[in-house]
């Protein structure tokens, strides 16, 4: 009975860190597919509209692209901050005679994964906040480009580490988890205390 428990017990240090690794690559994984998703959806509006518009604190493009028909939900996934249930109200998007689109209401979304859509600067990407990617490493976008990107917010530190991999490569991954990652299109800031970080992750410029 003895020798039993211990080959159990060995049993479980051994599978048991494997099972969460893969429950961990699983939850990445369905990250990458939303982020495809998005990107299809945000590349279809521009063919049909021309351009994005903007977004504040309260409004987000992805709702923006399911009321017109162009993602079936709310981009969502399994790492970082969940959705809460009841979902936070978001500002509702209306387009005018000249046909720009605005928003007005709702409440805050920052707490929350979303997409973003905001006027490039030349800040270091990891710190932009969305508002600037070096794709190639080096060079800023354009200046004043809109540029659409999905955020993720309150996410692992490895888990950061790991889309960047399978989005940018290793080249442009970072090889720790504890540095910035500015280069590519995943960027994220310095992890805190507690190994967590809000990732960025590129979508489209115009």
């Amino acid at each position: 009975m003895i020798g039993v428990l211990a080959i159990i017990a060995i049993l479980a240090v051994v599978i048991v860190p494997k099972v969460f690794s893969t429950i961990a690559s699983a939850r990445v994984t369905n990250a990458v597919a939303s982020v495809n998703s998005v990107k299809s959806a945000v590349t279809e509006f521009a063919g049909k509209y021309g351009t994005f518009p903007t977004t504040n604190n309260n409004s987000r493009i992805d709702d923006l692209l399911v009321a017109q028909g162009l993602l079936e939900s709310r981009f969502l996934v399994k790492i970082g901050n969940q959705p809460t249930n009841p979902a936070i109200a978001s500002a509702t998007w209306t387009r005018n005679a000249a046909g720009q689109w605005t928003s007005a209401g709702g409440a805050s979304q920052t707490s929350q994964s979303r997409v973003i859509s905001l006027t490039s600067n030349t800040t270091t990407p990891n710190s932009a906040g969305g508002r600037n990617f070096r794709l190639d490493g080096a060079n800023d976008l354009p200046a004043g480009s809109r540029v659409v990107s999905a955020v993720l917010v309150n996410i692992r530190a490895s888990e950061a580490q790991d889309l960047s991999t399978r989005i940018d490569g290793e080249p442009m991954t970072q090889t720790d988890t504890t540095t910035a990652d500015a280069s590519g299109r995943v960027v994220y800031n310095t992890p805190n205390a507690s190994g967590f970080t809000t990732a960025y992750v590129y979508l489209a410029h115009q």
